[in-house]
């Protein structure tokens, strides 16, 4: 029997599964979520003050977060949906675990993509830029990327949060300041002295994707068709 005949299934397979999604990994610990005295970076404090600002509990969030591909990425559009459409965050981590995009998902629960764009007047620079322009040609017909609207709901939560015109906080990312970081630096930063520096200055050089590293770019993503 050839026994590299055999080996190449295997090593298929293999490949197969390294490049599926990939569980939370056992012990992860989510309670910067749920605690500020667990927070040690920008990332955690944005993600924080987001969970605390919707009024979520651990309660509400803490069985749902082990099936969030990117808990950094979708976490805050499962918060920011919630709050849209009156429903509890289990019941949008449901919708999306059909494998949705978001887009469908905000479709489903009758939630318009103009909620993404309120206080964005004007094209505010990328990387959503080309998202409000889009929106702005067809509105109700618009079907943005998954990208695009995790970061439109981090910069309506960001504006939330830090008490600042979606717009400046839209513009303050087209310079170049993650939205975190203009959060943090409004509200202050109460832990360590470090300023929550981690990687890169300020803890974004990678993002929680059920243990994989994963570069937190929303820009990344522009095919504005797609859905499923």
């Amino acid at each position: 029997m050839n026994h590299r005949c055999l080996r190449i299934p295997g090593l298929i397979l293999a490949l197969a599964l390294c490049a599926g999604p990939i569980p939370v990994q056992a012990g992860a610990s989510f309670d910067f979520l749920f605690s500020m005295d667990r927070v040690s970076n920008d990332r955690q404090m944005f993600l924080n003050v987001a969970v605390s600002n919707y009024g979520y509990d651990r309660v509400a969030l803490e069985p749902v977060l082990p099936r969030l591909p990117y808990v950094e990425a979708d976490l805050p559009v499962v918060l920011f949906l919630a709050h849209e459409c009156g429903r509890p965050p289990a019941y949008i981590v449901d919708l999306r675990a059909q494998g949705l995009s978001w887009s469908v998902v905000f479709s489903r629960v009758g939630v318009r993509p103009d909620v993404l764009f309120y206080g964005i007047d004007r094209d505010p620079g990328p990387p959503y830029g080309r998202a409000w322009g889009y929106w702005r040609k067809n509105p109700r017909g618009v079907r943005l990327s998954d990208g695009d609207i995790a970061g439109l709901a981090q910069v309506q939560i960001g504006a939330r949060t830090a008490r600042l015109a979606p717009y400046d906080i839209a513009r303050a990312r087209a310079r170049g300041t993650p939205i975190e970081v203009t959060v943090a630096e409004k509200r202050g930063r109460p832990y360590r002295s470090n300023h929550g520096r981690g990687d890169d200055g300020h803890g974004h050089g990678k993002s929680w994707k059920n243990g994989h590293d994963h570069d937190h770019r929303h820009d990344h993503d522009h095919d504005h068709g797609h859905d499923r």
